[in-house]
């Protein structure tokens, strides 16, 4: 249940702020709006109020504003072209919009969560340091948690570590260069979080397993798992794990990012939740959106090279749905988090120079600004037709990898 209302919140949030982005900016510049859609039909609800149906429909998989923005006809339209591209810009404006405010949401009002990481050694360290060991201090300064102590290393470059190893109390020296900083990874342990549509997960390794082995070698800590994971160069590795005390056994093919070989986990850890001020949480809200902007922007430039990598980067319809009741079960800033790196992605994608989208209406009113009259209706219907099938071709190409993927899932 959790998860059917996840979807519906989630999916009809980032709708209906995109397609109330088109129909804010119709209305300022007068255009008028014929329907208010969310969703697609047939409608469940529909009320016609002023110039304007107002609907939502019973396929929850989009929705839309029918307004006439001049394109595909040889009249000029009464509204400036400038204003009727504002209103095809002012959907995606509003995606970016609701991503920077659920952000600020979540650093300012609920509070998001970051993990705890103690100070203890793991099994990558310096020299004088042994796995196990416990960082009390940095120079006399008492410290409980690997970030506060992280920082006090970079401040000072040199000095002593106080150290429990076992009952015993001893000062180890460190002098480290920038890059060598603070000294040793901390020991995290090898229970794992996965996530939707990762190599881990489809091989069916879950939240809270804990990795045992990589292709027979053991693991002690979370950065072992990474060395072999990154270093391995097969086709499938082998992962043994436990789960409510039974061992088992998940063959995992990993994927290539940035280079290395990685499996989808991130270390379990515990938690706490931090709320920044409220001036603070504004300014990084907006900085975070516009980072992400621009982030998924970069990807999708660089991928656009390798269409076999934008094939295996992207989700159908029951990845976006599987990730938003996942992330649910984890509490509301994960949920909201989520929602927000999915507007940004649905903002993104109605930007692509696609003639059916934001981005390829944008390009035919540009095109009529610069030259002084619209585009022929023949050029705009013959790049319609074409804009149609690329997408119903990357559409299907998506929801036969959603389904493959979950039918070929091990559970």
């Amino acid at each position: 249940m959790l998860s059917v209302v996840a979807v519906l919140v989630g999916l009809g949030m980032i709708v209906f702020f995109h397609e109330l982005g088109h129909f804010w900016v119709s209305k300022a510049v007068g255009l008028p709006v014929e329907r208010f859609s969310i969703g697609f039909p047939p409608f469940i609800f529909r009320k016609k109020a002023g110039e304007t149906e107002y609907c939502i429909g019973s396929i929850p998989l989009g929705g839309y504003v029918k307004v006439d923005l001049g394109v595909g006809t040889e009249n000029i339209s009464p509204v400036a072209w400038w204003k009727r591209a504002l209103v095809v810009l002012a959907g995606p404006a509003m995606n970016l919009v609701l991503a920077a405010f659920l952000m600020f949401v979540v650093l300012g009002v609920v509070g998001t969560e970051v993990p705890v990481i103690n100070t203890v050694v793991g099994t990558t360290h310096m020299n004088g340091l042994e796995t196990g060991d416990t960082i009390l201090e940095v120079s006399g300064e008492p410290v409980d948690n690997y970030t506060d102590m992280h920082q006090l290393i970079e401040q000072q470059g040199s000095g002593n570590f106080l150290v429990q190893r076992g009952t015993e109390t001893l000062t180890v020296h460190f002098d480290l260069p920038p890059d060598s900083i603070p000294g040793f990874v901390p020991l995290l342990p090898t229970v794992v979080e996965s996530s939707v549509g990762m190599p881990a997960y489809e091989a069916g390794i879950r939240s809270g397993d804990s990795i045992v082995s990589v292709n027979t070698v053991p693991v002690i800590d979370f950065s072992d798992l990474q060395r072999e994971v990154s270093q391995f160069e097969g086709q499938f590795l082998e992962l043994v794990f436990i789960r409510n005390g039974s061992l088992d056994t998940a063959w995992v093919e990993p994927m290539n990012y940035e280079g290395r070989s990685i499996v989808g986990v991130t270390a379990l850890s515990e938690t706490r939740t931090i709320k920044l001020p409220i001036g603070r949480a504004f300014t990084v809200s907006i900085q975070a959106a516009l980072d992400g902007a621009g982030t998924f922007f970069t990807s999708l430039i660089q991928m656009i090279a390798k269409p076999a990598d934008l094939i295996n980067m992207s989700g159908g319809p029951v990845f976006v749905a599987e990730t938003l009741g996942q992330q649910a079960e984890f509490g509301l800033s994960r949920f909201l988090e989520t929602i927000a790196y999915f507007s940004l992605a649905i903002m993104g994608f109605n930007l692509l120079p696609l003639p059916i989208l934001d981005g390829g209406q944008f390009l035919f009113i540009l095109y009529e600004g610069i030259r002084g009259k619209p585009a022929s209706p023949k050029v705009i219907q013959i790049a319609q037709h074409i804009g149609i099938m690329l997408l119903l071709l990357l559409f299907a190409t998506v929801i036969f990898k959603d389904i493959a993927r979950v039918v070929t899932r091990v559970r």
